[in-house]
């Protein structure tokens, strides 16, 4: 019976072992699933925090074009209203009704050159290329009387 005893004791001696070693692997295995789902986390993490950084870059320059647009348009919306006050102080020192009534000729013949710069203007500003005659002009009587420093770019008064 002493003998078995002793094999009882190792029995339960192994089988204490065993479980030991199963609780061991379970918490080894469990702790390297942990690991891997911790780094695919991290991955993905790193993923999308690049995605948002280049999302956040491309959002940066399209600003800044936006502002270049925006200073470029500004600048001539500014050219444009001082074209306007131009013409309204233009038009506030002559009497047009007076001029119409003395000399219709003349009012019409100038009323009709401003409008077809006007239109020409309007066609330059939505794409239309300017033409060599516009590009080459040197007279002030064939410059364009209503934009020409965008009709007439080249074109220089004295």
């Amino acid at each position: 019976m002493f003998i078995f005893a002793k094999i009882k004791k190792y029995f339960l001696l192994a089988g204490l072992l065993a479980a030991v070693g199963f609780g061991l692997w379970k918490y080894y295995t469990h702790t390297q699933e942990t690991i891997r789902v911790y780094a695919e986390n991290a991955a993905k993490a790193e993923m999308a925090q690049a995605e948002t950084q280049a999302a956040l870059n491309q959002t940066l320059k399209d600003l800044e074009q936006v502002q270049q647009q925006f200073n470029q348009v500004s600048k001539e919306f500014k050219a444009a209203e001082g074209r306007v006050k131009g013409l309204e102080t233009k038009l506030k020192e002559h009497d047009l009704a007076f001029l119409a009534e003395n000399k219709p000729g003349l009012v019409e013949k100038v009323i009709d050159k401003g409008s077809k710069d006007m239109l020409r203007c309007l066609e330059i500003v939505s794409g239309s290329p300017l033409t060599e005659e516009e590009l080459n002009v040197t007279k002030k009587s064939k410059a364009n009387t209503q934009c020409p420093d965008i009709a007439n770019p080249n074109y220089i008064p004295n």
